[in-house]
């Protein structure tokens, strides 16, 4: 009764957070809720939907990229297949150590409380995992529970800091499935995309060509992109 109380209340918690007034940037508004909204990445997509098909539970996926192309959103919509939101825990990669992993493998032993009974876990800026995570991790990932998935995310500079600074860096992404981001997606594309959330927030004034302009001035970083026309950039 207790585990169920503290999962429910997790789950209250995170709609409360979601309606307290707090403010959303667009980026984050707007980010995709499923696969059909995510442009660009065609080929990490199927990638992700064939895993999806043979099965999330008892997986790591490494997933890698530039800065503001959908990392983030692809780990969050695998999750999504797998578990109920309160049941997937965001980490941060530079507050793993041994003695913390440990405590959250042993919470992996049971299935979750929810519609979805699966849990997952993605490890955000997996580059800043310490040499010890990275030792403890290569022992985790494999016995990975059938109703668990790990999830890491890193830049494809970051990776290869990983890989360059330890020598378990090779063997940890081999116990991995890896989804890699298109590194051009498309300026045209990704701008379309831009440009729409810019109308439906009321900041458009622009032609297309300028939102081209704009994606390519932040280099396919959507994120910065939408920071900019929250900004008033794309503003007549």
């Amino acid at each position: 009764m207790e585990l169920f109380n503290a999962t429910r209340d997790r789950c209250e918690g995170i709609e409360l957070e979601a309606h307290n007034g707090r403010a959303t940037m667009l980026h984050e508004q707007y980010r995709p809720r499923c696969w059909s909204d995510v442009v660009g990445q065609d080929k990490a997509i199927a990638s992700a939907r064939g895993l999806i098909v043979r099965g999330l539970g008892g997986r790591a996926i490494w997933i890698s990229g530039k800065s503001g192309q959908g990392k983030t959103t692809i780990a969050r919509l695998l999750a999504a297949e797998l578990a109920d939101s309160c049941n997937v825990d965001e980490l941060d990669a530079s507050e793993l150590n041994p003695a913390r992993l440990a405590v959250i493998e042993r919470g992996c032993r049971c299935r979750a409380i929810g519609q979805k009974t699966g849990r997952a876990f993605l490890v955000n800026e997996a580059h800043g995992l310490s040499r010890a995570a990275v030792r403890q991790l290569l022992v985790i990932l494999e016995r990975i529970p059938s109703h668990v998935v790990w999830i890491f995310t890193t830049t494809v500079a970051g990776q290869q800091l990983l890989l360059d600074g330890t020598d378990d860096g090779g063997p940890l992404l081999s116990r991995c499935n890896r989804i890699e981001l298109a590194k051009n997606p498309g300026a045209k594309v990704l701008a379309a995309r831009v440009r729409d959330i810019a109308i439906a927030a009321g900041l458009d004034g622009q032609p297309l060509a300028k939102y081209v302009d704009l994606i390519d001035a932040c280099k396919g970083n959507m994120r910065a992109a939408l920071c900019e026309v929250e900004s008033g950039a794309m503003l007549a």
